[in-house]
């Protein structure tokens, strides 16, 4: 008696299909925006800060906050 292995293997259009990484694509681009904005609001000047109605320690602590929180 012979034993068979069976292989299963997942389709190459599924590992190549755009749709199948849409979800991580959108997680990157929402943490790379947040860094650039973050950076952005760092490096405005009080009166600037002023024309948003934030203040110089608001938004520093927006600011030091890590790409991946909200």
């Amino acid at each position: 008696m012979s034993t068979r292995v069976v292989e299963r293997r997942v389709p190459r259009s599924a590992l190549s299909h755009p749709a199948a990484f849409t979800g991580l694509r959108q997680v990157f681009g929402l943490w790379l925006r947040r860094a650039r904005t973050r950076r952005q609001l760092d490096a405005l000047s009080d009166h600037e800060l002023r024309d948003l109605g934030l203040d110089h320690g608001a938004a520093a602590r927006e600011a030091m906050k890590p790409f991946w929180r909200g």
